[in-house]
């Protein structure tokens, strides 16, 4: 990892790791995540901010080089979910005014929409939801930005997408949400919505799902624009075509090569 401090290098080799580190290799994904994690580690030990700066706009650069790829996004989403596990981009999502976090929410909303492999959309429920760091000064873009898109991921097209949201917000309210929110009663009613709602249903033509995710996010007090109050879930039938790049997830590449 010497050469990745070689401007030169950075952007190449950060690029390669990535991928690296959310690949399907277990023994090559351990391996390329310890060397990542020192690497980190030593630059927040040196406060070496220009580096880690740097860190991050070859992360975003990667969504904006290759937007809808999955070959490459899913290592990417499966990368930044390790980092923010382990509290290894607190720095970066609390510097210059937030723009990394406000940047990087902005490329999840942006590679969300239309998505069509499942995959990739947990992962950037996981992301999200790990972008909810109550301990941290990010609590504007969390209002702003974060819970507002977890909330529409409640409705998502895709069953499975919708129950994985479910799950984890509850497991995430469930740690942090005596941190995150004042009102103790609204979070135990929200956490009671999460786990009771069957939010997997494969269409919803009476709205009960929309109006349990718009309960979710009053009690939780999250803001919501009239448009996003009235979606609904319907039938699936043009979604459920198949997506017209055979190789779009990066399993799909690794299997077959």
């Amino acid at each position: 990892m010497k050469a990745v401090n070689i401007d030169d290098f950075t952007q190449p080799i950060l690029s390669g790791i990535v991928v690296s580190v959310g690949g399907l290799t277990e023994s090559v994904s351990k391996s390329s995540s310890a060397s990542l994690f020192e690497w980190i580690k030593g630059l927040r030990a040196a406060k070496a901010t220009s580096k880690i700066f740097r860190m991050g706009e070859v992360f975003l650069g990667l969504f904006h080089q290759y937007k809808r790829n999955g070959r490459v996004l899913l290592p990417l989403l499966t990368t930044l979910d390790k980092l923010l596990s382990h509290g290894l981009l607190d720095e970066l999502l609390c510097a210059q005014n937030d723009i990394f976090l406000s940047s990087l929410m902005s490329c999840l909303v942006s590679e969300a929409k239309c998505c069509s492999d499942v995959k990739r959309l947990l992962a950037i429920v996981g992301v999200s939801l790990n972008l909810l760091q109550p301990h941290l000064e990010t609590v504007s873009i969390m209002q702003q930005k974060v819970l507002p898109f977890i909330m529409s991921m409640l409705l998502n097209p895709y069953p499975r997408v919708r129950r994985y949201t479910a799950e984890q917000l509850y497991v995430k309210l469930a740690e942090d949400g005596d941190t995150m929110f004042d009102a103790h009663q609204c979070l135990e009613e929200a956490n009671q919505l999460l786990l009771s709602v069957v939010w997997h249903v494969e269409c919803d033509p009476r709205g009960r799902l929309s109006d349990s995710r718009n309960r979710v996010a009053d009690l939780l007090g999250i803001p919501l624009t009239s448009e996003q109050r009235s979606v609904k879930i319907g039938k699936r039938d043009s979604l459920q075509s198949t997506p017209k790049d055979e190789f779009e997830s990066y399993s799909s590449l690794v299997n077959n090569a």
